[in-house]
């Protein structure tokens, strides 16, 4: 049977499984700057698939069906070879979609993958994307309490983009909050959003929490950022996503 065969249509929860299970994606790096030293701080590791079919109409239905979680284990098992191999390199952060706490299995394959890692836990960050709303919480903030137990710096990614992020920063563990770019470039103009990402900022000392400002590709943006009191800058400007290649 043919690739073709195999592979029918990427979207689909079988299209989605041949292609995580063949490799059949590429893996992206996108650095993660500080604005104090202009140091990279990590790499975030995301996912290209040699598709036409859009990111968000591959991975939606790959989140419902559950089959996400083959592609969240997929990276993790690739960065902790990645480190092992250069021990020496940028911290990499995998993401992690809430779709996947839901997996009886993720947890148990997750813990036993990372068995596995002899770098330092703060080499390998994880980021939870908000793409998906959380109905049972509990095995998230168990699983992800564990990780940051181990040494891992733990991420929320896309804060201010859904209806979840209030609820995800009452709840869950986190060392870095992500503030969506639509929300950052909206305060750079607007009044109202900057009052609103102000106050989402003043959270830094009650949480214990550093910021990162995602979308940042105009020296604008990036100005207001640094003066509004990000710790960390993510965007085309400072360096576009570019593929991670095997060591």
């Amino acid at each position: 049977m043919t690739d073709l065969k195999i592979v029918h249509d990427i979207a689909t929860e079988k299209g989605f499984r041949a292609h995580i299970s063949q490799n059949r994606f590429t893996i992206m790096r996108q650095p993660v700057i500080s604005v104090s030293t202009n140091a990279v701080l990590h790499d975030e590791w995301l996912v290209r698939f040699d598709s036409d079919t859009g990111l968000e109409r591959i991975l939606r239905p790959a989140e419902i069906s559950g089959a996400i979680s083959e592609l969240d284990l997929s990276m993790l098992r690739q960065a902790v070879k990645r480190l092992n191999d250069q021990p020496k390199r940028t911290a990499i952060a995998v993401n992690l979609s809430g779709a996947s706490f839901s997996d009886p299995a993720f947890e148990r394959t997750l813990f036993a993958t990372l068995a596995h890692l002899k770098a330092k836990p703060e080499k390998l960050l994880f980021e939870l994307t908000e793409t998906w709303n959380l109905k049972d919480l509990q095995p998230a903030i168990r699983i992800l309490n564990i990780l940051r137990e181990r040494g891992h710096n733990l991420c929320l990614d896309d804060v201010g983009a859904g209806a979840a992020s209030l609820r995800y920063l009452r709840a869950l563990p986190a060392d870095w909050l992500k503030i969506d770019g639509e929300f950052v470039s909206g305060a750079a103009s607007n009044a109202q959003e900057l009052t609103v990402l102000k106050a989402v900022l003043g959270l830094r000392k009650g949480l214990g929490v550093k910021f990162i400002a995602e979308g940042i590709e105009t020296q604008r943006l990036l100005d207001f950022a640094k003066d509004i009191g990000f710790d960390a800058v993510q965007g085309y400007i400072l360096g576009a996503p570019e593929p991670e290649h095997p060591a």
